[in-house]
């Protein structure tokens, strides 16, 4: 596709059009992460304005990036690196930051000259459609950017094993992003690359010094945000054994005053899981 061939400040500039549409429908995007995410509204606006930053940082690392550059002549020859786009990307992105981490992995992969086929969540495809209405009204065209909807063991695993996958992103459990690099592993021909991001157990360790209010508004804040679903989450608290009880009753204190509810209510600090499965387990 002749997408490749435009130049970056073009490409550049359509991921910056989309980040001003995208500020001034920052209260409708809001609420489509209230109502299809679960996302309390505080949460919602710092992640619109988390996918703003992404397009902007983009447009601005491409440039930079895709920019020739003249290497050394051993013979007095001219030597110029022009970086190109590899081809089409498979994005894959998780459910609990559907709009930020389905818009970096997109706009990144767009801006450096690729096109894309992206495969949001299940649980959240209507937040990605949206936001891949919005970049095409930006100027990048249909057919550079695609959207496929479904599960990804049937829709994703396809996707990857696709003959013309020219790389694949991924945001997700370590599991699936083991699965997946066996899936690259196997196919013949060049090496695909994979960039994932997955999930692990966060640990915060407290000393006898650490001021306990500041202690717990951080655990607060880590591991109760978007109900824990995070990959940054706080999962083991490690504290000293001199401010041990102390700070444990304080921070018991602090969980008995979170609200939790319906985050369609701008008094709920901590929402539902996602889905059945999530809530089983």
């Amino acid at each position: 596709h002749d997408w490749r061939e435009q130049p970056v400040a073009a490409r550049a500039a359509m991921l910056r059009r989309a980040a001003d549409t995208l500020q001034s429908e920052l209260p409708r995007f809001c609420a489509l992460l209230v109502k299809e995410a679960f996302k309390t509204w505080g949460d919602a606006v710092a992640e619109v304005r988390e996918a703003i930053d992404f397009l902007r940082y983009y447009a601005d690392q491409a440039e930079c990036v895709c920019t020739p550059v003249t290497l050394p002549g051993p013979t007095g020859e001219s030597n110029t690196l022009y970086p190109r786009g590899r081809g089409a990307w498979v994005c894959i992105s998780p459910w609990n930051f559907p709009l930020a981490i389905f818009m970096g992995q997109v706009a990144a992969a767009l801006v450096t000259g690729n096109t894309v086929v992206a495969k949001p969540a299940e649980q959240t495809p209507v937040v990605a459609l949206e936001a891949v209405k919005l970049l095409h009204a930006a100027g990048v065209p249909a057919d550079v950017l695609q959207t496929v909807t479904g599960l990804g063991e049937t829709v994703g695993a396809a996707l990857v094993a696709h003959p013309d996958a020219a790389g694949v992103v991924f945001t997700g459990s370590t599991q699936v992003a083991k699965i997946i690099q066996r899936s690259l592993a196997a196919k013949d021909g060049p090496i695909v690359p994979l960039i994932a991001e997955t999930g692990g157990i966060n640990a915060m360790l407290v000393d006898s010094t650490a001021l306990p209010e500041h202690v717990v508004d951080a655990v607060v804040q880590s591991a109760f945000r978007s109900a824990g679903q995070r990959c940054s989450a706080l999962r083991l608290l490690c504290l000293h054994e001199e401010i041990a009880d102390h700070v444990v009753a304080m921070l018991r204190g602090a969980m008995k005053e979170l609200v939790v509810g319906d985050t369609a209510s701008l008094a709920t600090d901590v929402g539902p899981l996602i889905d059945r499965d999530a809530f089983d387990g």
